[in-house]
């Protein structure tokens, strides 16, 4: 790095990993570690699609926007659906970045999610190209959730991860290298959100934003059997039917039932990607022996460890900071890029 580059911070080359996730990107870089943690979103003005804001201030101006403004979500359960919106986030997000990026990206590592076709890598690679990224790497997120919380996911015991989160919850065997059996499912953190916001819509005629979800679930949703009926939220809206906003109160007991279907949905997914195991019994055994990890931001919901435990038999564990695991699990592949080409995808035209 030159003396000039030193003084202001800023990196000449960099080795990056990149998090996309559906309701947050994160940045690593090697090194340094996590150096971005900023929401999905831009905002940009309607007619001339000229940037406006991203990340955090972005979010803020969502539904409070007037028609000149568009907020913009470009990834929906982990694939993007808005190429030129995810190209404008990264770029902004690397010229805000401490340190910030000069000359470009040397290696880029990516998370993306179980099963994507070939059609979603190839959109991670252009990006990537677009980016300048000269090697790119992708990754699966149960996989590099594994590797950032200190599995090894090449040996030959094998470990079960459950990635809860915004967009998609992906269960995945892994043995080896390679995933043993997986599956991904739309139940998600942000299905939660949308179940919660229908309920009071429908319910209590009272419609909340995104955020008042996202505040509702966290505080007041658990995966318990036993209740507080006295642990209640108030919560501020607009009622639908007086036409002025107001707060209500919302029950514990309440919001558990909204979701108590959705969340059965993750645990017979759980169990079906158990019982294909019949024909792997030394696999099986040793998920007994280990249990489940459990990831993502959904991990941080009350009781899902012990709802999923007390419906498996096994131990299930929720690992620390696990909203981050996927992006240290980059992290690392980035410090341990050679040992961990058996888990990575490269791209074909990549010498």
């Amino acid at each position: 790095m030159t003396l000039l580059a030193n003084v202001l911070n800023i990196e000449t080359t960099i080795d990056l990993g990149l998090d996309i996730g559906t309701a947050n990107t994160l940045l690593c870089i090697k090194d340094k570690g996590i150096v971005v943690n900023e929401p999905t979103m831009v905002a940009v003005e309607s007619d001339s699609g000229k940037l406006i804001a991203i990340g955090r201030e972005a979010l803020n101006m969502h539904q409070k926007m007037h028609p000149g403004i568009q907020t913009i979500m470009p990834v929906s359960q982990g694939i993007i659906a808005d190429y030129d919106a995810v190209l404008k986030l990264i770029r902004e997000l690397l010229h805000t970045s401490r340190p910030r990026v000069l000359f470009g990206i040397h290696r880029l590592v990516t998370s993306i999610p179980l099963g994507i076709t070939e059609v979603g890598k190839r959109a991670f690679f252009d990006m990537a190209e677009r980016l300048g990224a000269k090697e790119t790497y992708l990754v699966t997120e149960p996989i590099a959730a594994a590797i950032g919380v200190g599995i090894n996911p090449i040996e030959s015991v094998a470990k079960m991860i459950v990635n809860l989160g915004a967009g998609s919850t992906q269960i995945a065997v892994i043995s080896l290298g390679g995933i043993v059996s997986g599956e991904s499912l739309a139940v998600s953190g942000n299905q939660i959100n949308n179940a919660i916001i229908r309920y009071l819509r429908e319910n209590n005629n009272l419609a909340i934003s995104d955020y008042a979800a996202e505040q509702i679930k966290l505080k007041l949703a658990t995966c318990s059997e036993k209740i507080d009926n006295n642990c209640r939220l108030t919560v501020k809206g607009f009622n639908l039917l007086s036409g002025f906003p107001e707060t209500q109160e919302i029950s514990s007991v309440t919001i558990s039932e909204i979701i108590t279907t959705l969340l059965q949905e993750i645990v017979t997914a759980i169990k079906k990607s158990i019982e294909v195991l019949a024909d792997k019994p030394d696999v099986a055994v040793d998920i007994l022996e280990r249990g489940i990890f459990l990831t993502g931001g959904g991990a941080l919901l009350t009781g899902i460890d012990k709802k999923i435990q007390a419906e498996t038999g096994l131990t299930v564990t929720i690992c620390d900071e696990p909203e981050t695991a996927v992006s240290k699990g980059l992290s690392a592949i980035l410090e341990n890029l050679e040992t961990c080409r058996p888990v990575l995808i490269t791209n074909r035209k990549q010498k």
